[in-house]
């Protein structure tokens, strides 16, 4: 395997870093149910999945403790899968760095959930964001820094010492991303909480998706 295919394949793997993280509904029941209710109700989803904050989400939807961790947990190995880790045969130590630094990808989730308003089946909330800008040229900075690696090297190593020098790499430049995060204008998002049977609340796992990636684009 060529170190700089191998390094443009797996750059390009890391747009679903984060995008999965959110690949599910949840719901929350209420017997009247208000705006405000809607803006507390997502920012406790929000808050639940990336940054491990579970008290009102608990409460919101009668979670325990236990399912609350897995769900966030799940986020977790999300991360993991988004990246190849699991398929791409690396050492325990390499892999213990990855899942490290993934509660710390998840945090760097920037919003503020501002209001609501009802509309037939629900509400429609507003959600401001910052989008991450971390894996915007990911891919270049990743080729740049195994060019680097390349040009010192005498023989072609085989394909697995090729991905953990890839993966290696990727973490480093993950790392110096995360340690000075730069984020991009602005933006408001729209989030549906709708009504369905028995009165119970949820948001489209669609749209929780579509929020994933517009707080983390990648390019």
């Amino acid at each position: 395997m060529n170190v700089m295919k191998a390094g443009k394949r797996y750059a390009a793997w890391t747009a679903g870093i984060v995008s999965l993280s959110m690949a599910f509904a949840m719901s929350g029941c209420a017997s009247k149910y208000g705006p405000a209710d809607a803006v507390t109700y997502v920012e406790s989803v929000l808050d639940a999945s990336y940054r491990a904050e579970f008290e009102e989400y608990m409460q919101l939807t009668d979670s325990t403790p236990e399912e609350a961790q897995a769900m966030y947990q799940q986020n977790i190995e999300n991360v993991m899968s988004g990246v190849g880790i699991d398929s791409a045969g690396l050492s325990d130590e390499l892999s213990g760095q990855y899942r490290e630094i993934a509660p710390r990808l998840l945090a760097l989730a920037k919003y503020e959930v501002t209001e609501a308003e009802r509309e037939d089946n629900g509400f429609a909330v507003r959600v401001a964001i910052e989008p991450f800008e971390g894996y915007l040229g990911l891919e270049d900075d990743l080729v740049s820094a195994l060019e680097e690696d390349a040009a010192g090297m005498t023989e072609m190593p085989d394909d697995l010492t090729v991905n953990e020098i890839v993966y290696q790499n990727m973490l480093e430049i993950l790392q110096q991303k995360i340690d000075k995060p730069v984020y991009g204008d602005p933006e408001e998002y729209t989030i549906h909480v709708t009504e369905g049977d028995d009165r119970v609340y949820e948001i489209p796992k669609e749209e929780l998706i579509e929020l994933d990636y517009a707080l983390f684009p990648a390019g």
